[in-house]
């Protein structure tokens, strides 16, 4: 074994000893309701809570219909970067219907929505410049603001007061740039968006926000948070691979801010295109939801029932509307313990663990999709309530209580 292969077998037994080991586990998924998981234990098919694809816009045949189609059209794969040979007739297809839909002049469609950010910072600030983060953003917007050669600067989550004072004292920028998210994805809870924004005008700072999460569920017919509040951000990035089911990443602006990332968006530029078929799917998808706007009404209420009868059981579940349902746990060993437990019990919830959250909060970040059936929602209470008693009576049985 090399030096580095040895280093690396360390430091992945200090991972594993710190209960922070992860693999990638081997899924066979029929559709976007359960999953079949292979393991030692062999092939067994689970409820799946874990996906993103809220609206289950993946499996309807609509979708995969549109997947098909680009796909005949325009071959396996984009062949190049947009700016080469890549950028096809469905890229723009998807571009304009998207801008139609959100009432933006212009989108811009990366590959994945990890790039869409890491694009539009690092096309928008630099050096002399400052970036102004909630804590709780995501990892792709603390990359490009590290990326960006910007300074970096950090607000306490959804404080409109920590953000302006934050902002006051880097007046001396030249241009400072906030980016926060609408609705966040470990905890499920929504930025105070208009807030935030006034804010931002106050101090003459740029607004971004990342409305990956709320595109398809919140704000009529799906449009997000945004647009359910009025708010009109400098930028807002979002992605196809949530409500839309499909891949890619969007960033919705001004046109010449657009622009301004298709000639500055290293991301962007040094990037494959996306695959025909992934844009032929959210079109499609798009569609979906301009036929059906109230799909995400009807996702939001079964996620109500969800989060309702955890917290009846007792289980700590934040308050909130979204279908992210996160069942705090606090250690390593006993998060782990619990989602081993519910896959014994036929359903798939992956632990939560650090560095994705802090250290102390890991969790179960349970998501509800349209995929999902109601009878779905009761068998996993019914699971849940039996986990909670079992606990409560071992605590019991410790106390010397009868």
């Amino acid at each position: 074994m090399s030096d580095l292969a040895a280093a690396a077998a360390a430091e992945l037994a200090a991972l594993e000893a710190a209960g922070r080991l992860r693999r990638r586990p081997l899924i066979d998924s029929p559709d976007g309701r359960v999953v079949q998981l292979r393991d030692q234990g062999g092939r067994r098919t689970l409820v799946n809570w874990a996906s993103n694809d809220y609206l289950g816009a993946s499996g309807e045949l609509t979708v995969r219909n549109g997947a098909a189609r680009a796909l005949r059209s325009f071959g396996a794969g984009s062949g190049a970067a947009r700016l080469l040979a890549g950028g096809l007739a469905i890229h723009r297809r998807l571009e304009l219907a998207l801008a139609r839909w959100l009432g933006c002049e212009e989108v811009l469609l990366t590959t994945t929505g990890f790039q869409a950010n890491l694009a539009a910072v690092t096309s928008l600030v630099g050096d002399g410049d400052a970036v102004v983060l909630d804590r709780l953003c995501h990892a792709s917007l603390y990359d490009g603001a590290r990326l960006s050669g910007a300074r970096l600067h950090r607000f306490l989550h959804n404080d409109p007061a920590d953000l302006a004072r934050v902002l006051a004292g880097c007046a001396g920028a030249r241009r400072r740039l906030v980016c926060v998210e609408s609705v966040y994805s470990m905890d499920g809870d929504e930025a105070p968006l208009a807030p935030i924004a006034a804010v931002c005008r106050e101090h003459g700072a740029v607004l971004l926000v990342d409305e990956a999460h709320a595109l398809g569920v919140l704000g009529a017919g799906g449009r997000g948070l945004c647009a359910e509040l009025g708010v009109r951000p400098d930028v807002l990035v979002a992605t196809c691979s949530k409500s839309l089911g499909s891949q890619g990443g969007i960033i919705a602006a001004a046109a010449p801010v657009v622009e301004l990332v298709v000639n500055r968006g290293r991301p962007f530029i040094y990037s494959t295109a996306p695959v025909p078929a992934a844009a032929g799917a959210a079109c499609a998808a798009l569609d979906l939801l301009r036929r059906d706007p109230g799909l995400p009404a009807a996702l939001l209420a079964r996620a109500a029932g969800l989060r309702q009868g955890l917290a009846a059981q007792g289980w700590s579940v934040p308050a909130g509307r979204t279908p992210i349902v996160p069942v705090l746990v606090g250690g390593e060993a006993e998060t782990l313990a619990l989602a081993a437990r519910l896959r014994e019990l036929g359903h798939y919830a992956p632990a939560i663990r650090p560095p994705t959250v802090p250290e102390g909060s890991c969790r179960l970040r349970l998501t509800v999709t349209l995929a999902h059936r109601d009878a779905d929602v009761r068998r996993l209470l019914k699971v849940m309530e039996g986990i909670r008693k079992k606990e409560e009576g071992g605590r019991r049985k410790e106390e010397g209580l009868p």
